[in-house]
């Protein structure tokens, strides 16, 4: 990710209707990111393809400030609630919005824009299709500056009460009080707009950031949502009395290494990089880690990634708890059924640990798409499916599906996996996860 990879430009215009903040910010908006301009328009009563779209940039600012902290730190979530506060076409106002979304996995924000079809009357018809990432920090940045340009703008036009003005001011002095931070954080990840989460909801979760670790508590809430109180009293009690001990070997050398990594790569590539890293390391031969020599590198039984009928908690998350602050144990809580399941959650474990801050005591590998969960899912998928070797194993550049279940079978990992690796890659086409 570049500097300077996300801009909102603008140019005033005049405009005669609408309220009178309206008519005083009305301008042509550009959107770019990663050099790739979003906001490009065919204009259907024109006939003419532009960069600019013609809006009263008062209602994105408005939307953009009212919805900050879901920005921020919400990941994405299946409702019209979520869409009203990540898609740009929230702004309302009557305008032709591009079909734009933000989403944030907690480091990076994920730009998505989809064309428009041009119905129902709309002035225009927008023509990208492009999923770009911006820094989590030039996403702020970057805001801020829009946002205060608008007001300058509100102002110079003698409108400087406004209701942006005060919102703004609101998350301003929010942004500057540590306490408020970690509430409004928590109240985002867990798809609450400020003020809206029970009380005593947010009270629990504090009650858990001793025992667990603070940042813990946030990934378990962005998996956990409504029943996240419920997944870390499981974890914290039944799960950790189930878990088994595990040595990491030179874990304390690969620990510091790999938190040493430039922190500008995405986190899927810093944990490539930590797999490898750690496979070198560990003398591992290339090709499948069996679960013989996986269970003897890590001295856990071999049973424990053998196929599992008992002892499975109603619980989506696999675990792993630090003792003391030792950089070569974790105790790990494995909960899939299947012996593919338990390998990766396994490798993800490992990988948590080496990722995590050490004020964390659970490590928690959840299905929610957090820079943190990325990170697990990549080392893991580097680590017992090196993408090198299975491009040479598949040995096709289109791949069907008895070469997917053959390379399956000969890494001990699922078939989604190698799916998603393929995809990932671009050497299979995003759908093919749907099938």
């Amino acid at each position: 990710m570049n500097n300077n990879s996300f801009l909102i430009s603008f140019e005033w215009l005049p405009r005669e209707h609408g309220d009178i903040w309206e008519r005083a910010t009305f301008a042509e908006l550009k959107i770019v990111i990663d050099g790739q301009v979003v906001t490009e328009v065919d204009d259907l009563m024109a006939k003419t393809v532009r960069d600019r779209v013609r809006v009263s940039i008062y209602h994105f600012a408005l939307w953009l400030v009212a919805n900050w902290w879901r920005l921020r730190w919400e990941t994405q979530a299946p409702s019209s609630a979520w869409k009203m506060s990540h898609k740009v076409g929230g702004a309302g106002g009557g305008y032709a919005w591009p079909d734009l979304t933000f989403c944030s996995d907690g480091d990076t924000i994920l730009a998505s824009v989809r064309p428009t079809s041009g119905w129902a009357g709309d002035p225009v018809r927008y023509l990208r299709t492009l999923d770009l990432f911006v820094s989590a920090e030039e996403f702020e940045r970057e805001v801020d500056a829009f946002v205060a340009a608008v007001l300058e703008r509100l102002s110079v036009q003698s409108f400087r009460e406004n209701p942006l003005s005060a919102l703004w001011g609101e998350l301003d002095s929010e942004r500057r009080d540590p306490t408020l931070i970690v509430r409004r954080k928590r109240e985002a990840i867990l798809g609450y707009d400020p003020d809206e989460a029970p009380d005593g909801l947010i009270e629990s979760l504090r009650s858990f950031d001793a025992i667990a670790g603070l940042a813990a508590v946030e990934e378990v809430a962005s998996a956990g949502r409504s029943k996240v109180l419920e997944y870390l009293e499981m974890l914290t009690v039944e799960a950790k009395a189930k878990s088994l001990p595990t040595e990491i070997p030179d874990g304390d050398v690969l620990r510091q290494h790999i938190r040493m990594m430039d922190t500008q790569q995405l986190p899927w590539q810093r944990a490539e990089q930590a797999a490898r890293m750690a496979r070198k390391q560990w003398r591992l031969e290339p090709g499948p880690l069996p679960n013989t020599r996986f269970s003897e590198l890590l001295a856990v039984p071999v049973e424990a990634l053998a196929e599992q009928t008992t002892g499975i908690l109603p619980l989506p998350i696999a675990a792993g708890y630090r003792i003391n602050d030792n950089t070569s144990r974790i105790n790990v809580f494995l909960n899939k059924r299947q012996p593919t399941g338990r390998r990766f959650d396994l490798a993800r474990l490992l990988a948590d640990h080496f990722y995590a801050d050490f004020t964390d005591r659970l490590l928690p590998a959840t299905a929610a798409i957090t820079s943190r969960q990325k990170f697990q899912r990549a080392f893991a998928q580097e680590l017992l499916c090196p993408f090198d070797e299975l491009i040479g194993f598949i040995d096709n550049d289109q791949p069907n599906e008895d070469l997917i279940e053959n390379a399956a079978a000969y890494f001990g990992v699922s078939p989604l996996l190698v799916k998603t690796t393929l995809v990932n890659k671009g050497l299979m086409a995003r759908d093919a996860l749907g099938a």
